[in-house]
Protein backbone atom coordinates (compact mmCIF):
# COMPACT_ATOMS: atom_id res chain seq x y z
CA UNK A 1 0.00 0.00 0.00
CA UNK A 2 3.07 2.56 0.86
CA UNK A 3 4.20 1.84 -2.58
CA UNK A 4 1.18 2.33 -4.29
CA UNK A 5 0.98 6.02 -2.18
CA UNK A 6 4.66 6.92 -3.24
CA UNK A 7 3.86 6.19 -7.21
CA UNK A 8 0.20 8.20 -6.85
CA UNK A 9 2.76 10.77 -5.41
CA UNK A 10 5.38 10.67 -7.78
CA UNK A 11 2.50 11.52 -10.28
CA UNK A 12 0.98 13.79 -8.85
CA UNK A 13 4.10 15.97 -8.64
CA UNK A 14 4.62 15.34 -12.39
CA UNK A 15 1.62 16.26 -13.13
CA UNK A 16 2.00 19.79 -11.14
CA UNK A 17 5.45 20.35 -13.25
CA UNK A 18 4.06 19.87 -16.45
CA UNK A 19 1.01 22.53 -15.64
CA UNK A 20 2.04 25.58 -17.15
CA UNK A 21 2.94 27.63 -13.83
CA UNK A 22 2.57 31.06 -12.75
CA UNK A 23 5.26 33.10 -13.97
CA UNK A 24 7.38 35.39 -11.38
CA UNK A 25 8.45 38.89 -12.67
CA UNK A 26 11.74 39.44 -11.52
CA UNK A 27 11.67 41.47 -8.68
CA UNK A 28 14.32 44.11 -10.21
CA UNK A 29 11.74 45.07 -12.68
CA UNK A 30 8.44 44.87 -10.43
CA UNK A 31 8.21 48.55 -9.77
CA UNK A 32 8.89 50.11 -12.92
CA UNK A 33 6.45 47.96 -14.27
CA UNK A 34 3.64 48.72 -11.52
CA UNK A 35 4.34 52.29 -12.36
CA UNK A 36 4.55 52.25 -16.00
CA UNK A 37 0.97 50.17 -16.29
CA UNK A 38 -0.99 53.71 -15.04
CA UNK A 39 0.20 55.34 -17.67
CA UNK A 40 -3.51 54.61 -19.04
CA UNK A 41 -6.25 52.46 -18.24
CA UNK A 42 -6.04 49.85 -20.16
CA UNK A 43 -2.45 49.01 -19.47
CA UNK A 44 -2.13 45.92 -16.79
CA UNK A 45 1.06 45.36 -15.25
CA UNK A 46 0.43 41.21 -16.19
CA UNK A 47 0.43 42.96 -19.91
CA UNK A 48 3.29 44.20 -19.89
CA UNK A 49 5.38 41.97 -18.29
CA UNK A 50 3.96 39.37 -21.07
CA UNK A 51 5.28 41.52 -23.93
CA UNK A 52 8.33 42.44 -22.17
CA UNK A 53 9.45 38.24 -21.36
CA UNK A 54 8.02 38.02 -25.21
CA UNK A 55 10.20 40.57 -26.34
CA UNK A 56 13.57 40.15 -24.54
CA UNK A 57 12.95 37.30 -22.09
CA UNK A 58 13.33 40.39 -18.89
CA UNK A 59 16.75 40.62 -20.74
CA UNK A 60 17.86 44.03 -20.61
CA UNK A 61 20.68 43.86 -22.87
CA UNK A 62 18.68 42.18 -25.62
CA UNK A 63 19.41 42.83 -29.34
CA UNK A 64 17.30 41.45 -32.44
CA UNK A 65 18.60 40.33 -35.24
CA UNK A 66 16.48 43.26 -36.69
CA UNK A 67 18.53 45.80 -34.41
CA UNK A 68 15.99 46.20 -31.80
CA UNK A 69 17.23 47.07 -28.22
CA UNK A 70 16.94 46.44 -24.56
CA UNK A 71 14.17 44.98 -22.57
CA UNK A 72 11.06 46.39 -24.23
CA UNK A 73 13.07 46.05 -28.32
CA UNK A 74 13.15 49.62 -29.62
CA UNK A 75 14.35 49.68 -32.98
CA UNK A 76 16.59 53.16 -32.79
CA UNK A 77 13.76 55.27 -34.66
CA UNK A 78 11.20 54.37 -32.36
CA UNK A 79 13.28 54.90 -29.25
CA UNK A 80 14.15 58.55 -30.51
CA UNK A 81 10.85 59.07 -30.61
CA UNK A 82 9.35 57.55 -26.92
CA UNK A 83 12.88 57.16 -25.37
CA UNK A 84 13.33 59.69 -22.09
CA UNK A 85 16.13 59.90 -19.84
CA UNK A 86 14.49 59.27 -16.64
CA UNK A 87 17.37 58.56 -14.21
CA UNK A 88 18.92 62.58 -14.79
CA UNK A 89 22.23 60.74 -16.47
CA UNK A 90 21.96 63.17 -20.03
CA UNK A 91 21.03 60.21 -21.93
CA UNK A 92 17.88 57.82 -22.57
CA UNK A 93 18.85 54.69 -23.34
CA UNK A 94 17.01 51.55 -24.21
CA UNK A 95 19.35 49.24 -22.20
CA UNK A 96 17.76 51.25 -19.20
CA UNK A 97 15.45 48.71 -18.32
CA UNK A 98 13.52 51.15 -16.17
CA UNK A 99 13.37 54.31 -19.15
CA UNK A 100 12.40 51.54 -21.26
CA UNK A 101 9.53 49.93 -19.59
CA UNK A 102 8.16 53.97 -19.18
CA UNK A 103 8.61 54.00 -23.31
CA UNK A 104 6.43 50.96 -23.51
CA UNK A 105 4.35 51.65 -21.51
CA UNK A 106 3.81 55.45 -23.11
CA UNK A 107 3.85 54.15 -26.89
CA UNK A 108 1.56 51.17 -26.07
CA UNK A 109 -0.99 53.88 -24.74
CA UNK A 110 -1.11 55.79 -27.83
CA UNK A 111 -1.25 52.78 -30.04
CA UNK A 112 -4.55 51.82 -28.13
CA UNK A 113 -5.51 55.53 -28.32
CA UNK A 114 -5.00 55.20 -32.26
CA UNK A 115 -6.35 52.23 -32.58
CA UNK A 116 -9.70 53.10 -30.71
CA UNK A 117 -10.13 56.63 -32.87
CA UNK A 118 -9.71 54.35 -35.73
CA UNK A 119 -12.41 52.41 -37.56
CA UNK A 120 -10.44 49.01 -37.58
CA UNK A 121 -12.77 46.27 -36.06
CA UNK A 122 -10.93 44.17 -33.19
CA UNK A 123 -9.66 44.99 -29.54
CA UNK A 124 -7.71 48.04 -28.89
CA UNK A 125 -5.18 45.65 -26.76
CA UNK A 126 -4.80 43.46 -29.75
CA UNK A 127 -4.38 45.79 -32.06
CA UNK A 128 -1.80 47.85 -30.06
CA UNK A 129 -0.05 44.76 -29.56
CA UNK A 130 0.42 44.19 -33.08
CA UNK A 131 1.56 47.47 -33.96
CA UNK A 132 4.28 47.32 -31.61
CA UNK A 133 5.13 44.53 -33.47
CA UNK A 134 5.05 44.92 -37.04
CA UNK A 135 3.68 48.87 -36.95
CA UNK A 136 0.59 51.36 -37.09
CA UNK A 137 1.20 51.20 -40.72
CA UNK A 138 0.36 47.69 -40.93
CA UNK A 139 -2.52 47.87 -38.68
CA UNK A 140 -4.50 50.14 -40.73
CA UNK A 141 -3.12 48.55 -44.43
CA UNK A 142 -5.09 45.24 -43.30
CA UNK A 143 -7.66 46.72 -40.86
CA UNK A 144 -6.54 44.37 -38.52
CA UNK A 145 -3.85 42.45 -37.04
CA UNK A 146 -1.50 42.00 -40.05
CA UNK A 147 -1.53 38.51 -41.47
CA UNK A 148 1.81 37.92 -40.55
CA UNK A 149 2.73 34.64 -38.70
CA UNK A 150 5.33 36.20 -36.43
CA UNK A 151 2.98 39.32 -35.71
CA UNK A 152 -0.37 36.46 -35.23
CA UNK A 153 1.90 34.67 -32.67
CA UNK A 154 3.46 37.99 -30.67
CA UNK A 155 -0.31 38.77 -29.96
CA UNK A 156 -1.64 35.29 -29.10
CA UNK A 157 1.35 34.25 -27.02
CA UNK A 158 0.98 37.45 -24.93
CA UNK A 159 -2.86 37.14 -24.39
CA UNK A 160 -2.19 33.78 -23.81
CA UNK A 161 0.53 34.11 -20.79
CA UNK A 162 -1.31 37.49 -19.29
CA UNK A 163 -3.23 35.87 -16.74
CA UNK A 164 -0.30 33.93 -15.61
CA UNK A 165 2.25 36.85 -14.30
CA UNK A 166 2.69 37.05 -10.76
CA UNK A 167 3.85 39.92 -8.93
CA UNK A 168 5.64 37.88 -5.64
CA UNK A 169 7.79 39.20 -2.67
Amino acid sequence: MRRVAVVFAAVLALAACSADPDRVVPREYRKAIKQAAKECPELTPRLLAAQIDQESGFDPDAVSKAGAEGIAQFVPDTWAMWGQDLDGDGAASPYNAREAIDAQARLMCFLIFEAKASEIDGDPIDLALAAYNAGWSQVVRYEGIPPFPETEAYVDRIRDRMPTYRFRG
